[in-house]
């Protein structure tokens, strides 16, 4: 009898235990069954594949948002240099104007600018990432509405959509999808494989002993958003690909959903921890939700009140996790 006592106890902070690491996938089985059994349709394939398709340009932020908010950073301008991508490319190519494989170069150099200038304000300026991300996501957007007068710029060069947006692999996979698979493939490997993988963690979890180790943190921080402005490239190209425009208000909501995603992946947002597969199903989660609360008509303030919800349940879930551990 004394020993079944001890036993259910253990039992109980075993689950626990497993249930606040594998917290990710646990939100995503509920949210799946849950929506399934409310819109059956949701597990058609033809939905699920439509679920995937959604998350490709977030989960490409997403990832690139896993390096800096390891860092101990943060990039609130991911969805505006999205919007600035799109409505160049679109200006470039317009009427024939230049050949879409220079004015992608282009667009990929200004990206990647717009992602190092971040990183120099706020390394250099000695300022708080939120608040020098805070300040150019209105920037780049007022830059990409200044551009357009706030009129979506119509693409209508061959191949565009077919190759970033709308096409098929075997005539099922979205093109997008496989995209963000491949991103997902090289930041896995940037991240875990590396050295600058190393030190980005390195650097989140105890800044200063990594100086007296001897890793530069500017270069690191420097290269860390100036990528961060390439997945916000390749992400721009996805939306301005599905929309067949270049859209001055295109990804609003493209920095709240891949924070969101990593948050919910097991991220920790003071940095030193974070996990690429878990970004992953953090996005897929966003992405369900998305679509699930679509199909059950939800409003659009309610879909944003949900989503804060989870994320402050996923949260909560991490610092319990971090209270076991200690």
């Amino acid at each position: 009898m004394h020993a079944n006592v001890e036993t259910a106890p253990k039992s109980r902070t075993t689950f626990m235990k497993l249930l606040i690491r594998y917290r990710t996938l646990v939100i995503l089985i509920v949210l799946m069954a849950v929506f399934s059994l409310l819109r059956p349709v949701f597990i058609d394939p033809k939905n699920l594949l439509a679920i995937l398709k959604n998350m490709s340009y977030v989960l490409v932020v997403g990832l690139g948002m896993t390096f800096i908010i390891t860092l101990g950073g943060l990039d609130l301008s991911v969805g505006s240099i999205a919007a600035v991508v799109g409505v160049t490319f679109a200006m470039l190519v317009r009427g024939g104007t230049m050949a879409p494989i220079p004015a992608l170069l282009i667009v990929l150099v200004l990206s990647m600018l717009l992602g190092f200038f971040n990183g120099f304000v706020s390394v250099k300026g000695k300022i708080e990432p939120f608040l020098v991300t805070l300040a150019t996501m209105n920037i780049y957007r007022g830059l990409a509405l200044t551009l357009t007068k706030g009129k979506p710029v119509p693409i209508v060069i061959p191949h565009f959509a077919d190759i970033f947006g709308n096409g098929r692999l075997f005539g099922i996979i979205p093109t997008p999808v496989i995209i963000s698979l491949v991103i997902f493939a090289i930041s896995w490997f940037v991240y875990t494989q590396t050295k600058f993988g190393f030190f980005v963690r390195s650097i989140g979890g105890n800044q200063e002993a990594s100086r007296v180790a001897g890793i530069e943190i500017s270069k690191v921080k420097l290269a860390a958003y100036t990528m961060s402005g390439v997945y916000a490239f390749i992400s721009g190209l996805i939306l301005a690909a599905l929309m067949n425009s270049g859209l001055p208000d295109a990804g609003k909501d493209l920095a709240l959903d891949a924070i969101s995603g990593v948050i919910l992946g097991g991220t920790a947002l003071l940095g030193g921890v974070g996990t690429m597969w878990g970004t992953l199903g953090g996005c897929l989660i966003i992405a369900s939700l998305n679509n699930g609360m679509s199909l059950l008509g939800a409003q659009y303030h309610v879909q944003i009140l949900v989503k804060g919800l989870v994320i402050i349940f996923a949260v909560l879930m991490d610092n319990a996790f971090k209270s076991r551990q200690r």
